[in-house]
């Protein structure tokens, strides 16, 4: 008899558990991609380290040794920007001189966003401007600039794999991002 009511009950009790309505994702983190340039190939790479500017504490995203073909980017929703550093660590080519580090600084509003019973509140992103040096990083492209809980890669960074220029050659671009393009380039 208990056994019975027990089996009545269960699928009442675990159905009040669902959240089948919410990506496994619930805060809005951009994720970002390498690739090869000029080729398009994504790219392995296992000597990189990757931190936030600025950021308090330890903002380490991604340590040498580890290999990483993409890496989440936290925004500071209560700035309207946050800049990254890539470190590359292959002393063979030259390249672990800290004047080679390459800066990634993404400009956006940010809005508190109500998403769902399930997910619960995030903050949604706007991205309106990429700004980047040239050390390795020949371009940086927008596949979204709206940043959702949504797994999507955003950001491919596209590093140079032949000769890479000196310190001396340093450049920064800018990005700009048009409103009314449907937030995707």
């Amino acid at each position: 008899m208990i056994l019975l009511a027990l089996t009545a009950v269960m699928p009442w009790v675990l159905s009040g558990c669902n959240t089948t309505g919410c990506s496994d994702n619930h805060s809005a983190l951009p994720l970002m991609g390498f690739y090869a340039s000029p080729s398009g190939e994504e790219l392995t790479l296992d000597s990189l380290d990757i931190g936030g500017i600025g950021a308090p504490d330890d903002s380490l995203l991604i340590s040498s040794g580890n290999s990483v073909r993409q890496v989440y980017l936290p925004f500071r929703f209560e700035q309207d920007k946050t800049s990254f550093f890539i470190h590359y660590d292959y002393p063979e080519q030259g390249l672990d001189d800290p004047a080679m580090n390459d800066t990634i600084t993404f400009r956006y509003t940010s809005e508190p966003f109500f998403a769902s019973e399930e997910c619960g509140a995030m903050y949604r992103y706007t991205v309106r401007q990429v700004e980047y040096t040239t050390h390795l990083i020949d371009s940086v492209a927008v596949t979204d600039s709206v940043v959702t809980n949504i797994e999507r890669e955003r950001f491919r960074v596209f590093i140079r794999t032949t000769e890479p220029p000196g310190p001396e050659a340093e450049e920064t671009r800018r990005l700009s991002l048009k409103p009314g393009r449907g937030g995707k380039l």
